[in-house]
């Protein structure tokens, strides 16, 4: 079973919605994950036609989760002083041989289309200045007080879940600590959050070339030295294995279709550090449907048991813990939860 029946089939035997409807056009709705996906060409039509199901498939177990990705440990992700024309291509999702999600199905056949029109949206200054403004939507204003909720939820899990993480140094016998801020843009969050925790290295990784080069000026000279800056899209991205004390991702699953973002969780798993590495996730999430799609910039909001079903097809449900109430936006409400990587393999 591919992961879009294997999810909708999840959130309705637990009695969660599974429609979903568009984030502008009020009469553009959807009746499940399936149908929305097949409309919008991300969901490649069965021979013989499509079939939108309504979700009650009883058979879903640990045989229909994945395998974990294999990692090649050499491969490596593209360094912002390495850009060329090639960026689009790995940006946009366009290496068709990345991925295997094992499905039944084909690519399919709009998957290029929806990274294309992120990726255009997000390169096109007038969408996004390349300021904390910018990448904040114009909401500004929150960053701070985000900043401030993102540190206390750290800082929480370390004292009261996670002893073993380890942000400095010297809580590492003097060997490196090492972050990767997810869907960076210039840099926000390594800045006002991984960085002044005391954290040795941060690994920027953002498919923009144009926000990507301009996180160094953003950093500052200091910070900038601490970090490396990799142009690729999620999707493409394969960190080595057990690298980093922290993956953070905010504010950018939405753009992932759901089979890349479950293969992306599972290389993040592999690239954590034994023993006390985390991935946190923190994101927008919606209540009273499963999904929100905006197809300005092809992405979707998910419900909070959408985006735990996908983490649990990633591997194991296993010990999420999640903290209600991060930033919350004019529409969404905000979570943060994380995992270890345990819960993955």
């Amino acid at each position: 079973m591919d992961i879009t029946h294997c999810i909708q089939a999840i959130l309705s035997k637990a009695g969660n919605h599974i429609h979903g409807r568009d984030s502008e056009d009020s009469e553009l709705t959807y009746s499940s994950i399936v149908e929305w996906k097949q409309v919008c060409g991300l969901l490649s039509v069965p021979p013989g036609g499509a079939t939108v199901d309504d979700g009650n498939d009883e058979n879903v177990n640990n045989k229909s989760k994945n395998e974990l990705a294999t990692q090649d440990e050499n491969s490596q992700p593209k360094n912002i002083n390495d850009v060329d024309n090639n960026n689009k291509s790995k940006s946009t999702g366009e290496n068709n041989n990345v991925h295997d999600n094992n499905t039944t199905s084909s690519e399919p056949p709009n998957r290029k289309e929806w990274y294309q029109t992120g990726y255009e949206y997000w390169e096109d200054e007038s969408n996004c200045p390349a300021t904390v403004d910018g990448v904040l939507g114009g909401f500004a204003s929150i960053s701070q007080h985000d900043l401030k909720g993102s540190k206390k939820f750290l800082m929480d899990l370390k004292s009261e879940i996670r002893p073993e993480l380890k942000f400095g140094r010297e809580e590492n016998g003097g060997a490196m600590t090492r972050a990767c801020e997810c869907g960076a843009g210039i840099g926000r969050v390594t800045k006002g959050l991984l960085l002044p925790l005391g954290l040795s290295q941060c690994d920027l990784i953002e498919p923009s070339p144009r926000l990507l080069s301009s996180a160094p000026a953003n950093l500052g000279d200091t910070y900038s030295s601490q970090c490396r800056f990799f142009c690729t899209g999620l999707q493409d991205f394969e960190p080595r294995p057990n690298t980093y004390d922290i993956i953070w991702i905010q504010w950018v699953i939405g753009y992932l279709t759901d089979d890349d973002l479950v293969e992306f969780l599972k290389r993040c798993a592999l690239a954590l550090k034994s023993g006390g590495g985390v991935v946190v996730i923190k994101d927008n999430t919606c209540e009273e449907e499963a999904f929100i799609v905006d197809r300005d910039d092809a992405s979707v909001v998910r419900s909070l048991p959408y985006v735990l079903g996908l983490v649990e097809l990633a591997g194991d449900e296993g010990c999420v813990s999640e903290v209600p109430g991060g930033v919350s936006g004019e529409y969404f409400s905000g979570a943060n939860y994380c995992f270890e990587a345990e819960d993955l393999t």
